[in-house]
């Protein structure tokens, strides 16, 4: 379950800088990453990584090129349903070379198939794209959870 936690960050964050274009022509590796996502398409949600792309898991291990990233999804869609993702961007800048970070907050509803639960996660994340042969494509990767509430 801990490994699927993980992977329902990395989506969030993907689908977090879904919400807004890049900056220069066509979409963004969110973008992509969105609509390959809501299919439960692994090998979709995949291409929108570059080929050594990099997904440093919260509380787990870094994930490094399009086959791990495609494996961490396929374990995801395999164990969770997405329900529900409130995003909120809170910067993005726009480098040179045909490069963009963004950061940002998020919230996710997933129920576990296999109890049924319901499972809500916040955090954060920082990622950055590149325009890769005419193509937004995430090149790094990095949500990370919220501390638990104070006690």
């Amino acid at each position: 379950m801990p490994h699927v936690r993980n992977v329902s960050l990395a989506v969030a964050l993907a689908l977090c800088t879904g919400v807004a274009m890049a900056a220069d022509d066509g979409p963004s590796a969110g973008a992509c990453f969105s609509q390959a996502f809501l299919a439960a398409d692994a090998d979709g949600v995949a291409a929108c990584y570059a080929e050594d792309a990099i997904i440093w898991f919260p509380g787990g291990t870094m994930a490094k090129g399009r086959p791990a990233i495609r494996d961490g999804f396929a374990h995801y869609f395999s164990a969770m349903t997405v329900k529900d993702v409130r995003l909120a961007e809170m910067g993005h800048v726009m480098g040179e070379g045909g490069s963009r970070t963004a950061w940002g907050t998020y919230e996710m509803r997933m129920v576990d198939k296999a109890s049924g639960a319901e499972v809500v996660t916040t955090g954060r994340f920082t990622d950055v794209s590149r325009r890769i042969d005419g193509r937004w494509l995430y090149i790094v990767d990095h949500p990370s959870d919220d501390p638990p509430p104070a006690k």
